[in-house]
């Protein structure tokens, strides 16, 4: 736990161990950071440990007790206290200070902590270094939940996308779009179905103005696994993985006798689903997958969907339908294709 949250000048923090700065890093914390900062909130921040001899001077040059220092934790970025004349020595951050400057800030949040816990705080960022970073699906998910519910998740997840995914994501979440985003939520409850999202097509979705199309799939891939599949089992949604999809998906196996002896023979040695153990549920798998007379859907037969649809919905708006009326406003839909054939 630490002693207690500071700002501190960031001429003040210096790095002894100095490492050249990565402009990709940099550029992605300064959109972590410009909206965790529109939010107020303390997250972006530099661990420091001090040690007791410099812990005092700290606690005297703000003029406050350990006991009112510790209570600056959980307290928003403009209500802590400014540490200014000492200079900290830290070990990392230096990517960080780097965002902040561009981003014209003067100061950075600063937690303390006793050097009693180096060690461990040490042992802690090794053992979590490996993990890699959230996926498009993670940070959908934890965007949409957030959305004028928690400011600081919100902004740090958006600050977390590449800057064009953050683009979409924006012009995704106008209520104008709202039908869609109802659709993908539908599919929140297939986890690793989620994995396969990717927020850099989204602007293609939208630009195609085939919206009851775009639905209708997403709607298609949560019946087929949560229904056709998993028969409505919570517990073996949630257990589908990512693997497995991805060898199932493209595949027809009432249709292709190869794609169905391919699958018979990954359920037998365990390669599909081999977090379902229960042989009941094996088997209801196994007989649901091997009973589809169409293609297995997923997010990525999906797109390979209306990249062959975007040919005739570019032909249909150039040649067959009037040019549709672009609408800018973020809470009214331009007319769609089928909309505009269906009045027409």
């Amino acid at each position: 736990m630490s002693l207690g949250v500071v700002r501190v000048p960031l001429d003040s923090l210096v790095f002894p161990h100095r490492r050249p700065i990565s402009f990709k890093v940099r550029e992605k914390l300064k959109r972590v950071f410009k909206n965790l900062s529109k939010a107020g909130a303390a997250e972006v921040c530099i661990p420091y440990t001090v040690e007791e001899a410099e812990f005092g001077q700290i606690l005297a040059h703000l003029g406050l007790s350990a006991d009112q220092l510790c209570r600056t934790r959980g307290k928003g970025q403009k209500d802590l206290p400014l540490l200014t004349e000492i200079q900290l020595s830290c070990l990392y951050g230096e990517h960080l200070v780097a965002a902040a400057k561009g981003n014209k800030e003067t100061s950075l949040v600063v937690h303390l902590f006793s050097a009693d816990l180096l060690d461990p705080l040490l042992e802690i960022i090794s053992t979590f270094s490996y993990e890699t970073q959230q996926s498009d699906g993670e940070l959908y998910q934890k965007i949409v939940e957030s959305y004028h519910r928690d400011e600081v998740t919100y902004a740090f997840c958006m600050g977390s996308l590449t800057e064009p995914k953050e683009r979409n994501m924006k012009m995704l979440m106008r209520p104008k779009n709202l039908a869609i985003v109802k659709a993908l939520n539908s599919l929140l409850e297939i986890p690793a179905m989620m994995e396969q999202l990717v927020l850099g097509n989204i602007h293609k979705w939208l630009a195609l103005h085939i919206d009851e199309q775009i639905i209708h799939y997403l709607n298609h891939i949560s019946v087929v696994w949560k229904e056709g599949i998993c028969e409505g089992k919570k517990t073996l949604i949630q257990s589908l993985d990512i693997d497995s999809i991805r060898i199932l998906q493209f595949r027809t196996p009432t249709i292709c006798p190869g794609d169905a002896d391919t699958i018979e023979r990954l359920f037998d040695n365990g390669t599909l689903f081999p977090s379902v153990t229960d042989s009941g549920d094996r088997d209801m798998l196994r007989r649901n997958v091997l009973s589809r007379d169409i293609v297995i859907p997923s997010f990525e037969t999906l797109q390979e969907n209306i990249h062959y649809v975007s040919f005739a919905a570019k032909i249909l708006v150039r040649h067959v339908v009037d040019k549709l009326p672009l609408c800018k406003s973020s809470k009214k839909r331009s007319p769609t294709i089928f909309k505009a054939l269906s009045s027409s």
